[in-house]
């Protein structure tokens, strides 16, 4: 009885291991198949090296992140796969596909079209990523679908920014030019990211499927004109910063304190209303209207700044904002403003105002057509000549005082020291003046010591 339960359990247990080996065996064997297919298995130098090359779009290591995490991650669009389908993202979708039915069209070219142009390619776009996700190193097309809608928006919002026209409504959130200049800053911040990048050819391949190429911008859209346009918008930023390229920088307003206006005679009278924002180079005036500041106008002043941003297409409440705060830096700035009736403080404090006013100018958008901005324009030029013309009249003053001074030593050099005896008679007079200012000394001294 028991041997044959020892020959069962031995059969069953013979069984096991065969059942076990056989399965260790084909997992051995899938491992060194996924082995060999995989590319990151390259053992050839060169074909290495070609890989490293061709991948330029990265996702940072964690420790990297970790240390500031907000800087690494978009904030508003999703450029590319590394962060698309993010929650806090997805609200810009909408607007990407807008963008790509747009670009498409007035294209007049079929949506396959692009497709079948960026299919050619799908293989090289894929490696530009070093870290692509399953889903996408197996579908090609939810890849290409990816590529083209990213690449669209990335067309449409760059040929905007340039000025070109286009079909979209002028209270568009984001398309129009009051949407564009809104988002300018958050949208040029996401595309500036390093896991946001989407490999130039793609936008290389949309434009040149388009029949209206000639409509796009391509050296707003390469930073650098004329030169390698790079493998997407941040090498392209950075080929832009040091081979140079069209500059982006707009008409230079200096931030300049009502103190610092008023240490130039440039003067403040109060405004009837917000419409009449101006300045007056004539008479060297600034006019702004009078505002009263209290511990409710920061939730007034936000909810107007935030209303007008998304549900206005001006950008007038905002620009006097910026206005406000170039014109207070200080509470010495405030008590000034005060004195003009400008200002109605509240607060109890002129530091809680200044504070406030910082606090209100982060985040807003201004528009050059806007009186504030106009104003400011009108400052920084007058004041620039204001110091332009003292720096002459210093210069000036400078030459003439140089001037006079030399022919006051040339005078005295012809008068004085024309001839070895001239020179002698000066030096013999100024010794004798010497000794008669110590004989004086010294007369008054025992003058005093004979009077004690």
């Amino acid at each position: 009885m028991s041997s044959s339960l020892s020959e069962n359990y031995d059969g069953i247990f013979e069984g096991d291991v065969k059942h076990i080996a056989a399965k260790k065996k084909k997992v051995r064997d899938e491992f060194i198949i996924n082995v060999i297919d995989d590319q990151m298995c390259i053992t050839d130098p060169e074909e290495e090296q070609a890989l490293w090359i061709r991948q330029s779009i990265y996702k940072l290591h964690n420790f990297i992140k970790c240390r500031n995490e907000n800087i690494y991650e978009p904030l508003l669009v999703s450029i590319g796969p590394y962060h698309h389908g993010n929650d806090q993202l997805k609200a810009m979708e909408v607007h990407k596909r807008r963008a790509m039915c747009h670009f498409t069209k007035r294209s007049g070219v079929p949506i396959q079209d692009y497709k079948n142009a960026l299919m050619e390619d799908v293989q090289i776009l894929k490696e530009s990523y070093d870290q692509l996700d399953e889903i996408y190193c197996k579908d090609s097309n939810k890849f290409v679908e990816l590529m083209m809608v990213d690449g669209c928006f990335i067309l449409e919002f760059m040929d905007i920014l340039s000025g070109a026209p286009k079909d979209y409504a002028p209270n568009d959130p984001i398309f129009s030019y009051y949407g564009c200049i809104t988002h300018y800053n958050c949208l040029m911040r996401d595309m500036l990211l390093l896991e946001n990048q989407l490999p130039y050819l793609v936008l290389e391949k949309l434009v040149s499927v388009s029949e209206f190429r000639h409509q796009v911008n391509k050296e707003m859209m390469m930073f650098a004109s004329n030169k390698d346009p790079g493998r997407h918008m941040l090498d392209m930023y950075m080929k832009g910063l040091f081979q140079g390229g069209p500059s982006s920088e707009s008409e230079e307003i200096i931030n300049l304190s009502a103190s610092q206006l008023d240490l130039v005679q440039i003067r403040f009278r109060k405004a009837d209303s917000f419409s009449n924002i101006s300045y007056d180079v004539k008479e060297a005036t600034l006019r702004i209207p009078h505002i009263n500041i209290n511990d409710y106008s920061i939730s007034t002043f936000m909810n107007l700044k935030a209303f007008e941003l998304r549900g206005t297409i001006g950008r007038d409440f905002n620009s006097y904002i910026r206005l406000m705060d170039s014109l207070i830096e200080s509470p010495k700035d405030v008590k000034l403003l005060q004195s003009k009736g400008i200002i109605e403080n509240c607060l109890g404090s002129d530091d809680a105002v200044v504070k406030l006013l910082k606090d209100l100018a982060r985040d807003t958008v201004v528009d050059k057509n806007c009186k504030s901005y106009v104003a400011r324009q009108k400052i920084t030029e007058h004041y620039k000549e204001i110091m332009r013309r003292r720096d002459q009249n210093n210069k000036q003053w400078d030459k003439r005082l140089k001037r006079r001074v030399g022919e006051w030593l040339l005078n005295l050099q012809e008068t004085y020291f024309s001839n070895p005896w001239s020179i002698i008679s000066v030096v013999a007079a100024a010794c004798l003046l010497g000794l008669t200012v110590i004989q004086s000394v010294y007369a008054v001294r025992s003058f005093d010591k004979g009077q004690k």
